[in-house]
């Protein structure tokens, strides 16, 4: 019994401990797992962080290769063409080097006009027609220095033709040669920019005794405080715009200008077809102050033969009139233009002798003429204009002039010319104008007059 019971108390005392001592060695087995589980995570993340420190030390080299290829194309931006200009608009488009050696500026001039044409009662036929008279794009400005100028004009509606392609050395402004093609150095209504004019086109004068653009040479300059006196001479080959000479008689002209009033603009103008003071550009009106312009051109051309050349204006359509084969051909102008803020007046006039050179026949010299006066009145100020004008031209049909197999010819011809005009950007830039002319014809003879009405209203945009 006793031993029974010495059996049952260590039961009760063994088997627990027996069961601690078990769970105590399951416990270290399972810490000793865990730590292996450690050790396992701790090896893998210091290979991924040792991958992801190898990736970031690949973008740092890749980054540092980029910033130097960045300074590179930087450097090499630098010292391109297209980082040493600057653009700009002002009355144009500009572009223009950092070292001011190129200069272009590029402009667009548009004029759309309606024309109504009636003659008198032997003429029924009214034509009505919309017209882009002119669509002009112009190149200006300067290439290598600043004084070595340069401009070019091309008009679309008659075929990309070339109006003006020049340069001028304006190393200094009282001495400056010019080579190309340009206007004439002439008469002022026909120097005055078709952009400025103060009706809707130029008078009848102009048409018949202008002279247009050559080919030549010239010199020109300008002297004074405000470059007051102005002088343009030179040598063309007297074919007209873009014609070639095919002799040697050659077209000499020249033109001299006094201009006094308009301020203290010292800026001289020497890329313009006439170059002159700034205060003493040929346009018509809008003056800042009381100015007076006054100026005067001749030009020659000795012994022309129409067949061979013919100059812009009407010249050689005047010896054809004549009979004419050939003939020393001499013209003369003078002009006066006034202008004040809201009012200005112009005038001039014009003189042509033809003196023929035929073989086994008499004829004496003709000597044509005209004048053109023109005033306008500002209602609106720098805004509304309305104006006048009034042409003639006297033909000369003297005894010994015309030969005697020549019929009826004209005589004498004079316009009248109303006009209004509403100048949107207070300028010449963009414009609306309105006209019209009444023209009479009269010829020898007893031939009938043939009297004209002509009706034109004209938007123009210059930018």
């Amino acid at each position: 019994m006793k031993t029974l019971l010495k059996l049952l108390v260590l039961a009760v005392v063994v088997l627990p401990l027996s069961g601690i001592q078990a769970n105590a060695q399951s416990t270290k087995q399972e810490i000793e797992e865990l730590k292996q589980q450690i050790n396992a995570i701790q090896q893998q993340s210091q290979q991924q962080i040792e991958q992801l420190q190898k990736k970031v030390e690949m973008l740092e080299t890749a980054r540092e290769v980029d910033k130097e290829r960045i300074v590179t194309v930087e450097e090499e931006n630098r010292d391109a063409w297209w980082q040493t200009f600057k653009a700009k608009y002002h009355d144009g488009l500009t572009f223009e080097s950092d070292n001011g050696n190129f200069k272009m500026r590029f402009r667009i001039r548009g004029q759309f006009r309606l024309t109504v044409d009636q003659q008198d009662d032997r003429h029924p036929e009214t034509s009505t027609n919309f017209k882009v008279q002119r669509l002009r794009f112009k190149w200006d400005g300067h290439a290598f220095k600043p004084w070595f100028l340069y401009l070019v004009q091309i008009n679309i509606p008659d075929g990309a033709d070339l109006r003006d392609m020049y340069f001028t050395a304006a190393y200094d402004n009282n001495i400056m040669p010019r080579v190309g093609q340009w206007k004439v150095p002439f008469g002022r209504d026909e120097l005055t920019s078709s952009s400025a004019l103060q009706f809707v086109d130029r008078s009848i004068v102009n048409e018949e005794f202008g002279l247009g653009r050559d080919r030549g040479a010239a010199v020109m300059g300008g002297f004074g405080p405000n470059y007051n006196f102005s002088y343009s001479g030179g040598v063309f080959n007297g074919d007209g715009r873009n014609g070639n000479s095919l002799d040697s008689n050659m077209l000499y002209a020249g033109r001299l200008q006094f201009g006094v009033g308009g301020g203290d603009n010292k800026k001289f103008k020497a890329n313009s077809s006439y170059a002159t003071g700034g205060n003493y550009g040929l346009v018509p009106n809008f003056a800042e102050a009381p100015t007076f312009v006054v100026g005067a051109g001749i030009a020659t051309l000795p012994g022309l033969n129409c067949t061979r050349k013919d100059p812009d204006g009407s010249t050689c359509d005047r010896m054809e009139e004549l009979g004419y084969e050939r003939a020393n051909f001499t013209t003369i102008t003078g002009d006066v233009n006034f202008k004040m803020p809201i009012f200005d007046i112009q005038g001039g006039y014009y003189g042509r002798w033809l003196n023929p050179q035929q073989n086994g026949i008499d004829q004496d010299t003709a000597y044509d003429q005209g004048f053109n006066a023109q005033a306008g009145v500002f209602v609106l100020p720098r805004t509304v204009e309305i104006a006048g004008r009034f042409s003639w031209i006297d033909f000369d049909t003297s005894g010994g002039i015309l030969p005697p197999d020549v019929g009826s010819v004209r005589d004498t011809q004079w316009a009248v010319t109303p006009g209004i005009s509403y100048y949107i950007s207070h300028d010449h830039r963009w414009k609306v104008q309105l006209d019209y002319n009444y023209i009479r014809n009269e010829y020898t003879q007893d031939a009938p007059d043939v009297d004209e009405n002509i009706f034109r209203a004209q938007l123009q945009a210059y930018f």
